[in-house]
């Protein structure tokens, strides 16, 4: 068995957001994800490329042969913490945090708690064209493995980052931001080219530490709907498709005469 850079219990830790701020590391399970490190990271970022020798490895750059490691499916499977992963782990760096103020246009995201949300909602803002994810404390960790996963690698090419000082974030946030809700404007009736960014919070707990005079947006639902509320990733996808189509002079929202 190679020697690894460190047992193997360390790499299994990197699940606990408190090791992979500690290491410095994160993990990325499963081929796609590799892939999409390597076109978007230079070497320098890798870690370590942890594989089963059974599983055919993308055309790795020279600087990355020495740190790739053959294991045994039992190890990969207990570094990834997937019970059918797909027999590649990849170790990454973390990015060095940013420092105030964030520059819009930027999401601003309050308690989404579900790992698998964040990375949907990192993989539609890269599709729509938006680079800085600004996240309170008490949300889920962007590089967590399920989230990490669920971008698709879009986090890779994003900044994302979770805020300690959420006030002072918003005190000094340049942007010009508009807030999903369950209640407020609907989204057909706000002058949309007044606005640059979008707040939103959890499903559960809605949205309460934007500053009041945001305005709040909601997504009217069909009269004949019985469904109690939208996927905060679902809506935030479609808030981010309508504001990039009005932007871009494709979609036309008015306020009501």
């Amino acid at each position: 068995m190679p020697r690894l850079p460190h047992p193997p219990e360390f790499y299994r830790r990197l699940h606990e957001s408190k090791h992979r701020w500690e290491s410095g590391l994160f993990l990325a399970p499963g081929k796609k994800l590799l892939e999409e490190a390597l076109r978007s990271y230079p070497p320098h970022r890798f870690h370590a490329v942890f594989y089963e020798r059974t599983i055919p490895l993308p055309p790795l750059p020279p600087e990355l042969h020495q740190k790739t490691y053959a294991l045994p499916p039992w190890q990969i499977k207990q570094i990834s913490g997937q019970e059918s992963p797909e027999g590649i782990v990849t170790v990454l760096k973390l990015p060095a945090p940013h420092g105030f103020p964030p520059y819009p246009p930027a999401v601003l995201v309050e308690r989404l708690q579900d790992p698998g949300n964040v990375g949907a909602l990192l993989r539609a803002m890269e599709w729509f064209g938006y680079h800085h994810l600004w996240l309170t404390m008490d949300s889920a960790d962007p590089f967590a493995p399920k989230a990490v996963r669920a971008s698709m690698g879009s986090l890779f090419r994003l900044h994302a980052q979770r805020v300690e000082r959420w006030e002072s974030l918003l005190a000094g946030y340049e942007g010009r931001c508009v807030v999903a809700s369950t209640t407020g404007i609907p989204v057909y009736e706000i002058d949309w080219l007044q606005y640059d960014s979008l707040y939103i919070g959890s499903e559960s707990h809605g949205v309460q530490r934007a500053p009041a005079h945001w305005p709040r947006v909601v997504i009217p639902p069909e009269p004949s709907s019985q469904a109690e509320s939208l996927n905060a990733a679902m809506a935030a996808t479609i808030l981010l498709y309508i504001q990039r189509e009005v932007r871009a002079g494709r979609l036309h929202t008015l306020p009501p005469q």
